[in-house]
């Protein structure tokens, strides 16, 4: 034994066994019980077991202490402790670590939510480690809230992550691991997702923070993922984006405090959750940075440390934000001298989640039309996400207000003076003030997610003042109802109602074929005055309009040659697209995007156009992430 391990365990009361270094991993240590043969005593074994894997496999990070805190009981009171017999390890064998890791173990963190009123003990704090562990989230500190002596100052930041079996749900936190480190240095992110390697293969994980969306509780919110997701893929691939994060607000509700205080005060936090994204590597140099923070952002919530908070921001007051270069933090190293990253954030709503605020993130290599760029991306989302909209009321397409952050080189500080416009002068509809009026978005509290309610009220719409506006055009029955096509629509399904009765309700003929539809014969053409991405339908001809990226053509057909598989020939031979490398969709009466698979959806797909009253039906050529079969 080397005189340094030797005066390093002398620090120590009790036997410590250990496992030296392998190849650039710290040291790990523990104590050992005799005769612990109870079914208790064999679980916790099991697990410091695997947490001295963990340690033992992790990759040397400069600097670093690690060690376990676990539930126990003191005095009928729920506590964690990392008292001697705890697994620990460090990167170096310095005396101060030693001493720090001593004075931890004198401490217990309260995690008794329930016994908050009893007779304080000054050993028994809060804070730390119990805030990871009952918010089942990690979380990042300056050291501020544990007793430091002089002869350990140097130790200034900590890591909590909370862990559990990969096989239990995420309320069944068997502990949490501290990482306390010697220097305030970047990167602390990208040690996180090390640990966290390194604890799979000792099978145990971080707890998963997406768990804690509430998707049984929010109505619709499942399928408008599925379409963000959708969408996303085709804004980064188009436009060659880096990546894309949605984000949704998170309120952390904690009865145990942020601090060391003892103060009986209960905390609220608002974060930011991811909901999804899209990773697309654009160039081998800066992939590897992307994919790191690309998953990063499943494990760490923006507002769990003071810097990248870009979405969080958007989400509180609806802003939209530019950042022309991501500079380095202590979360994240962005590399700034190649390449260079951008980034843009927006918040948008959708009519089928109702108040819920989602925060769109990109980030990319920076580029010089930076308001080419922001408007062609706007308009590839408002294609594909058609019942999305500004959370603060405008469409995607109207005239939108950028905040241009500017961040310093040398310090965490940004500067959001300075605003630019994308779209300028055009607006299609008035912003409803959502923030003036004092209107809050749907956040999910932390306490119980089974049992968030969203802050919408239930809109009341009556069976007879639906059917009054029967003979009427979808889009003039929703302005009389003042509700919205989607609201519209599921008022019918819960009444039974399966279609809308338009002003010219059609019927199939049972004299011709059963995919052909008869129509009203005297209306005339309106082709001159259609929109883009359009179906127009006569008396003899069909003209069809198709839209694919920033593409437009137009043909005409026959009724009777307007089958599925002609129309799909047409749109392959003049896009130069292969059959099954796409797909096509049209919006139906009720403003729903459905998939056109066969003639009898091309069927459908005139028929909701004549029940609108209207001769347009728009269509959409979608690039299709697997092979398609008809």
């Amino acid at each position: 034994m080397n005189r340094e391990l030797s005066g390093f365990l002398e620090a120590f009361p009790n036997h410590l066994h250990y496992i030296p270094p392998e190849s650039d991993g710290p040291w790990a240590f523990w104590s050992q019980h005799e005769n612990n043969s109870s079914s208790a005593d064999l679980m916790i074994t099991g697990i410091h077991q695997k947490i001295i894997s963990a340690f033992s496999k992790f990759v040397l990070y400069p600097g670093f202490l690690a060690q376990f805190w676990a539930p126990t009981t003191v005095g009928g009171r729920w506590v964690l402790s990392t008292s001697t017999d705890q697994p620990f390890a460090v990167s170096h064998l310095f005396k101060e670590f030693a001493m720090y890791r001593l004075h931890s173990a004198k401490y217990k963190y309260n995690i008794d939510v329930n016994k908050l009123d009893t007779e304080p003990d000054h050993m028994i704090i809060r804070g730390g480690p119990a805030t990871a562990f009952l918010t089942r989230l990690p979380y990042i500190y300056q050291l501020e809230w544990i007793p430091t002596e002089d002869c350990y100052n140097r130790l200034n930041s900590s890591i909590m992550l909370p862990i559990c079996f990969p096989s239990q749900s995420r309320s069944s936190c068997i502990g949490v691991l501290e990482f306390t480190l010697d220097l305030w240095s970047y990167d602390l992110g990208f040690l996180v997702l090390d640990m966290i390697k390194a604890l799979k293969k000792a099978d145990v994980n971080v707890c998963n923070a997406q768990k804690l969306i509430p998707y049984k509780t929010i109505n619709g919110l499942k399928p408008a993922k599925d379409e963000i997701e959708e969408a996303l893929k085709v804004v980064c691939v188009s436009h060659k984006l880096a990546l894309a994060h949605v984000w949704i607000a998170y309120e952390d509700i904690n009865d145990v405090l942020f601090s060391s205080s003892l103060e009986d005060t209960r905390t609220k936090r608002l974060l930011a959750l991811k909901l999804t994204g899209y990773l697309y590597a654009v160039t081998e140099t800066a992939s590897d940075d992307f994919d790191k923070y690309y998953n990063l952002c499943d494990v760490i919530p923006q507002g769990t440390f003071p810097t990248g908070r870009l979405a969080l921001k958007t989400l509180q007051d609806y802003e939209s934000r530019y950042i022309s270069t991501l500079r380095s933090d202590r979360l994240v190293d962005w590399k700034e001298d190649n390449p260079q990253s951008s980034a843009f954030a927006i918040c948008l709503r959708s009519n089928d989640t109702g108040d819920l605020d989602y925060a769109f993130e990109f980030i990319w290599i920076e580029r010089s039309y930076t308001a080419i760029l922001l408007e062609a991306l706007l308009l590839t989302l408002k294609r594909y996400l058609p019942s999305f909209k500004f959370a603060s009321g405008e469409e995607l397409g109207d005239e939108l207000h950028v905040i241009n952050v500017e961040t310093s080189i040398d310090s965490e500080e940004t500067n959001e003076t300075e605003k630019f416009k994308v779209f300028q002068g055009k607006r299609s509809s008035p912003p409803l003030k959502v923030v003036e009026e004092g209107q809050k978005s749907m956040v999910v509290d932390y306490i119980a997610p089974s049992e968030v309610k969203c802050k919408t009220t239930e809109i009341v719409l009556p069976r007879e003042d639906i059917e009054k506006q029967f003979g009427k055009t979808m889009k003039e029955a929703t302005k009389n109802l003042t509700v919205s096509e989607s609201t519209l629509k599921r008022k019918l399904k819960k009444l039974g109602i399966r279609e809308w009765l338009g002003p010219n309700f059609v019927k199939k003929s049972k004299a011709n074929d059963s995919s052909i539809i008869q129509f009203n014969l005297n209306e005339e053409d309106n082709e001159a005055i259609q929109e883009p991405s359009t179906v127009n339908i006569n008396k003899n001809t069909i003209t069809i309009k198709a839209e694919y990226a920033n593409d437009m053509i137009k043909f005409r057909l026959p009724n009777l040659q307007a089958t599925f598989v002609t129309i799909q020939k047409e749109i392959s031979m003049r896009f130069k697209l292969n059959l099954g490398t796409y797909k096509l969709k049209y919006r139906d009466e009720v403003g729903d995007w459905i998939l056109l698979t066969s003639d009898e959806d091309m069927s459908y797909c005139i028929e909701s156009s004549r029940k609108l009253d209207s001769n347009e039906v728009r269509l959409l050529v979608l690039p299709s992430i697997q092979p398609i079969l008809y």
